[in-house]
């Protein structure tokens, strides 16, 4: 059989091929998207990647940062997390995502053990143009046990376990006094004043371990959360 011959023969198959999947009406599974916020409550700068690609263009991912409505394919995918100038992969790990639901991505160390999702409960926003704001809670300290959260008068959220959030609370705005106190515990490991802008909405979380030092110490961190 001559080089002409096989160069038709395979020609015929593909054509072959190629009617059968028509015939059958067989198409592509369409690519569905999705938004989610990136929050780094490690010390690291983090890339983040999908399936072996970096998805965070532009900046990297600093300590206690985020990166918001960051797109990623949705269903099951792998993700993994490098830090900054680092070819080696430090977290890889699989997540499904809903295309239909907000989440957040928290990053608490360097193991998978430390990354957890939080699917975002959506609020109805009252307070856009008005004069209130949404507040959340979110334990990411691995080693720091169950946390109680408190903000100036409103009520106290006990035993908040790690990778667990509170819903959003609905606060006035302007400045507050919030405290972190760890159960079993009297006196708060992280407290202070802050200012809440009208028509925001907010993650405060905890981060740090509980003989950290530095950017490693128990803390707290507060980010604007959006949908």
């Amino acid at each position: 059989m001559n080089n002409r011959i096989i160069i038709l023969v395979v020609f015929a198959a593909m054509i072959g091929v190629f009617y059968s999947c028509k015939k059958d009406g067989e198409q592509l599974a369409p690519v569905t998207n999705n938004l989610i916020t990136v929050v780094n409550a490690s010390s690291d700068t983090l890339n983040i990647y999908e399936n072996g690609t970096r998805i965070n263009s532009g900046s990297n991912l600093v300590p206690f940062g985020q990166y918001q409505n960051l797109e990623i394919t949705a269903g099951a995918q792998r993700y993994q997390f490098k830090k900054a100038g680092n070819v080696n992969t430090l977290i890889d790990l699989p997540l499904s995502l809903n295309d239909s639901s907000f989440y957040s991505l928290f990053v608490a160390g360097e193991s998978a053990d430390n990354v957890f999702l939080l699917q975002d409960v959506l609020f109805v926003d009252t307070a856009k143009g008005a004069s209130n704001t949404f507040i959340r809670y979110v334990n990411a300290s691995p080693d720091a046990g169950d946390i109680d959260f408190t903000i100036s008068t409103y009520p106290i959220f006990k035993s908040c376990a790690f990778k667990s959030a509170t819903s959003f609370v609905e606060v006035p705005a302007g400045a507050v006094f919030y405290s972190m106190t760890r159960q079993g515990e009297s006196a708060p490991f992280a407290s202070g004043n802050i200012t809440l802008s009208a028509g925001v909405s907010y993650t405060l979380f905890s981060k740090g371990l509980i003989k950290g030092t530095g950017a490693n110490a128990l803390g707290a961190r507060i980010l604007p959360t959006v949908h």
